[in-house]
Formats: structure tokens, C-alpha cells, sequence
């Protein structure tokens, strides 16, 4: 659904008003209609969630809107003869509801998304395959041209592991900007697991309450609670096993299936948010994966929390930091500026910047101001999350930008790799529309790079 959710939110809020201040209006007293305007709000309130999805903007008005509905059932009876009130409202109480409605309203307002929320459809096609073995359902999205050239450069693919929470949704938009700077790029959702699963058709499909659950769990008590870690490394095996399903996929099936891909076989970068970024060092680590995927010429982290780099003592308390795991693949590690802050290196990024410090291809990088979720969709769909999770500093990119930067940082890094390590200068021009961006940019590695300054990802 588009931004014109404030619309619905408008009405809510007029059909509450006009009951509350009716018996202050002469001429609003003579309107009885205006008894049953409650009601209606209230169903309104409740039927955004469906009609919109989560919005958690809403929740306090919707609370709010029902709260009045309840206190207004007894003036309604009146009206009707089933109770005989003889208490004229009270001036004072009148201005507490006006001012907590206004209130609620007011921020469900600002924080409506900036952008339609629906996924893209042009330059996008979908499929939907099966993974027999573990009996799970992949709904895919390809974001490549709408006509290929035949002339034209093989462009890079690129597959994309998105967040668990908000899946595809959360990374539409940095899809379709990877695409336009020469991409072409495979994402996913997995039914039953991703929250939501996107099928071909757009349907949405939420998993069980449990592993919705589960993935919250992870997320917030994952680096503290032994429990919450072990559903953690869980979710990383799991997204690990839909990597592995989609890369032999891609091999041949996809390119049956997507034959005007324009992708190329030999240059894959592979890219995940959350789990999907903790299995790929996990995969980089391994020394039998990367000799079965020679092609793979990259990884690309966002916001990892790498929970299975974490061990238990006897007791089974969550105890400490093992031995890294270090992707010995060229390894870009995209986090909050909130990596700069002394109890978050110590907390929630301890396990990234262990495998940033070694001697491994690991670049570890964040965009002054970037909160943990503007790498993705989500400032423009959930300006409510985005704001609540800000970056350390004031960014000097507004929330549009971080769409297109994020991109670009993905596509300079890919480049600097293609431009060193690659003797095919075809699939080098694919890349060209390399961006500059404005800011800074703070950068950490271990010093095992043999390639130019790192200023590179962010100007070319």
C-alpha cells in the first residue's frame, strides 16, 4: 500500500472528534448521527492492520481509538434508552481525550511510510521453486533489464539474502538500485520461515507465531542469552541451507528459468542482511565450499550478528567470543555507525570486529550516521524503526539517500574487486555507473588487502 494510509488515519481521527465535542456545539448536538462515529472509527482502527500490514506507528492510536470507543458505549445506551445518564460530560476530561488523540495521531502521521510499500514490478520477474529435500517453498524476484541487448556486457549477479523480519519487502528498493547500476540480482523468501514470505503472485505469507517468536528472541537476547544464541545459530543454518539450495539452482535453472537474465556465470557476489550475512562468513570459512563455488567472487555483510560465533561454558551461560571465523573471500562488513561506540564494540559487534582485526580479506565499513536498519528499505517503510534505531551521529544523508548509497556502495566494492582481480574487462563495464557519495566513511581491516585504499567504496 502507498503513503495514502494517512487517509484512513485522518478519517479515524475526525470521527472521533466531532462525538467528543458534540455536546459543547449547539449546533453538532442536533447531528445524532454523530453517536455511532466511535464505532466506525474504531473499526477503522482495526482494519488498517490487515489492510496495510504491521504498522507500529499505529498502535497507540488504535489503542487510544479504543479506549474512547469503550467510554463513549455508555453515552451511545443513553441515546438509545438503555441507560438513563444524568452527568454532563466534564470540560477538563474532554481536553485529556483531544490531547491524547492528538497526540497519538500526530506521530502516526509522521511516521507513515515515505514510500509505497508494495514491492516493484517493473524490471522484476518472479518464480517459485522447491526445495524437495527439505520440503520448502522459495518464492524468487530477479531484478535484471526488461530487454536485453545482445551486445551487451554480462552483467554481475549478485544473490541476496534478505532480513529475516520484513524479507524482500526490506530490500526492494536496494534491489532495483543494484539493477540500475548493473547488476543483476536474485533475491528470496522463504514460505514458513522469512517474516513475511513474498510469493510470485504478492500474496504475503507469515509464518507461525513460534518462529516469529524465535527470530525476535534472537535478535534481542541472542549475544546475552545461551537459549536465544542457540535460535540464533539455527535461523544462520537455516538461511546457510537456502544459500547453498539457490546456489546449485543457479548454476544451470536459473538460467532456464530467467534465460534474458544477462547474468554472468563467472562473476557472483553474494550479499545477506542478519543471519543471511552470519552464514556467508560461515561459508567463506570454508575451505570445501570455496572450491565448489569458484565464482564466487565476493561477500557483501549487513548488520550481522554472527550469533554462531559465540560458545557456552559448563554451566551454560553464554561466556564469550570464540575463535574467529574468517572468510578467506574478499569480504566487505556494512554496520551502524554505532561500531564507533566503546559498549556496542564490546557487545553486539565483538564478533564482526574479531574477524575485521585478522589477517583475513575482511573490510569492515559504516556510513557516519547509519543506524542498524538504513542499509535496507526500511527508513522509507518504517521511518518508526529507523528512527528508533538511529545511527551514533547525525547522518548527512536523509533517508532517500541511503537506498541509492547503499547500492552504491555495493556496486563500488564490487568494482574495485572486478577491476583487480578479474582479466574479463566485459563484465568490469557492467559496473561502470560507479557513484560518488557524499560523508564519511568509517573503515577497519586487518591489512591482508592488496588493493588500493578503501576510500574507493565510497568515491570512485
Amino acid at each position: 500500500m502507498q503513503e495514502n494510509i494517512r487517509i484512513p488515519e485522518a478519517l479515524l481521527v475526525l470521527f472521533l472528534v466531532l462525538p467528543i465535542i458534540q455536546p459543547f456545539s449547539r449546533t453538532l448536538q442536533a447531528q445524532k448521527g454523530l453517536l455511532y462515529f466511535p464505532l466506525v472509527a474504531a473499526a477503522i482502527g482495526v482494519g488498517l492492520f490487515p489492510a496495510y500490514g504491521f504498522r507500529p506507528e499505529c498502535v497507540p492510536l488504535l489503542l487510544w481509538t479504543l479506549v474512547l470507543t469503550i467510554r463513549h458505549i455508555p453515552i451511545l445506551l443513553d441515546h438509545l434508552g438503555y441507560l438513563d445518564l444524568d452527568t454532563p460530560p466534564r470540560k477538563g476530561s474532554i481536553s485529556i481525550y483531544l490531547g491524547v488523540l492528538l497526540l497519538t495521531a500526530a506521530a502516526a502521521l509522521y511516521f507513515a511510510p515515505r514510500e509505497d510499500t508494495r514491492l516493484s514490478q517493473e524490471g522484476v520477474r518472479t518464480h517459485t521453486i522447491r526445495d524437495e529435500g527439505r520440503n520448502a517453498e522459495l518464492f524468487l524476484r530477479l531484478y535484471g533489464p526488461e530487454n536485453l541487448d545482445p551486445t551487451a556486457s554480462e552483467r554481475p549477479l549478485l544473490l541476496l539474502a534478505p532480513p529475516l523480519l520484513g524479507s524482500v519487502g526490506m530490500v526492494d528498493q536496494v534491489g532495483g538500485g543494484l539493477r540500475d547500476q548493473g547488476f543483476t540480482v536474485l533475491t528470496f523468501s522463504r514460505k514458513g520461515f522469512d517474516s513475511p514470505a513474498w510469493g510470485a503472485d504478492g500474496k504475503r505469507y507469515s509464518p507461525p507465531l513460534s518462529m516469529q517468536w524465535r527470530i525476535l528472541s534472537a535478535f534481542i537476547q541472542g549475544n546475552r542469552m545461551p537459549k536465544a544464541n542457540l535460535q540464533g545459530q539455527t535461523l544462520e543454518m537455516e538461511r546457510m541451507a537456502d544459500i547453498n539450495f539457490l546456489l546449485t539452482y543457479m548454476k544451470e535453472d536459473l538460467y532456464r528459468d530467467f534465460p534474458e537474465s544477462g547474468a554472468a556465470r563467472n562473476a557472483l557476489f553474494l550479499a545477506g542482511y542478519d543471519a543471511g550475512g552470519s552464514a556467508l562468513i560461515l561459508l567463506g570459512a570454508s575451505d570445501v565450499w570455496r572450491g565448489t563455488h569458484p565464482e564466487v567472487r565476493g561477500l557483501i555483510v549487513v548488520e550481522s550478528p554472527l550469533w554462531s560465533a559465540y560458545q557456552t561454558n559448563e554451566d551454560g551461560q553464554l561466556l564469550a567470543i570464540k575463535a574467529p571465523i574468517r572468510p578467506q573471500l574478499p569480504t566487505l562488513v556494512m554496520t551502524s555507525d554505532r561500531i564507533n561506540d566503546a559498549v556496542q564494540r564490546k557487545g553486539r559487534y565483538a564478533p564482526l570486529l574479531t574477524i575485521a582485526q585478522a589477517q583475513t580479506p575482511v573490510v569492515l565499513a559504516a556510513v557516519a550516521g547509519s543506524g542498524p536498519l538504513d542499509y535496507s528499505d526500511c527508513p522509507a517503510k518504517y521511518p518508526l524503526y529507523a528512527a528508533c534505531l538511529s545511527g551514533e551521529t547525525r547522518s548527512p544523508w536523509k533517508y532517500g539517500d541511503f537506498i541509492l548509497g547503499t547500492a552504491s556502495i555495493m556496486t563500488n566494492f564490487a568494482s574495485l574487486l572486478l577491476e583487480h582481480l578479474s582479466a574479463d574487462p566485459l563484465i568490469t563495464t557492467a559496473l561502470s555507473r560507479r557513484k560518488g557519495l557524499g560523508g564519511a566513511m568509517h573503515f577497519e581491516t586487518g591489512g591482508a588487502w592488496d588493493l588500493p585504499d578503501f576510500g574507493y567504496v565510497l568515491t570512485p
